[in-house]
């Protein structure tokens, strides 16, 4: 057996972290899905609203080199959070799909994983002293996030109605979620 393409093991664990975030909304209705349960602000609406646009901004954008709205990274960051009447959950997760896959694309057509991609200052800033910013970080960056949200989306939906990641991941494939009696 053959090791798997390391693309291919990076977009296979970037997949698991968006497939936990949206387990999180299963079953809720919106209004469900837009409230603020938990001591901070966020909802899981905006959590998915915020990581559409920023593997959008990171990957198609910035590894990419596709034209996306990349002004004020601080200011889009804080717009990222707010979520419209208009923004639905399916409407949220369809964008989130056209997302992924426009991500799958751009790692896919990389040729070099350890190519270095240029960023703004008002970017870099962000990033651990010494970052080095190659095609595989930024990649790696994403999972990163995407788990990060993955625990506050946990975190909420246990908040709204209690259950859990293991129940929803359960409901979200059709078998019997585990007992841990």
């Amino acid at each position: 057996m053959s090791a798997p393409d390391e693309r291919e093991v990076l977009l296979r664990m970037l997949a698991d972290q968006r497939t936990a975030v949206r387990n999180a909304l299963l079953g809720l209705p919106e209004e469900q899905a837009r409230a603020t349960p938990s001591a901070s602000e966020l909802s899981l609406s905006a959590l998915v609203k915020h990581l559409a646009q920023g593997e959008r901004a990171n990957m198609a954008g910035r590894v990419g080199g596709r034209p996306v709205a990349d002004g004020d990274p601080q200011a889009d960051w804080m717009a990222g959070f707010t979520v419209t009447a208009a923004e639905t959950v399916p409407v949220l997760l369809d964008r989130w799909a056209d997302v992924a896959r426009e991500t799958e694309e751009v790692v896919r057509a990389e040729r070099d994983l350890d190519r270095v991609v240029p960023l703004a200052d008002a970017v870099t800033r962000w990033m651990p002293p010494g970052t080095v910013p190659t095609v595989r970080w930024m990649v790696l960056h994403q999972i990163e996030e995407q788990a990060r949200h993955a625990g506050h989306a946990d975190v909420i939906r246990e908040s709204i109605d209690g259950k859990g990641a293991w129940q929803l991941e359960a409901e979200a494939q059709g078998i019997a979620a585990p007992s841990w009696d």
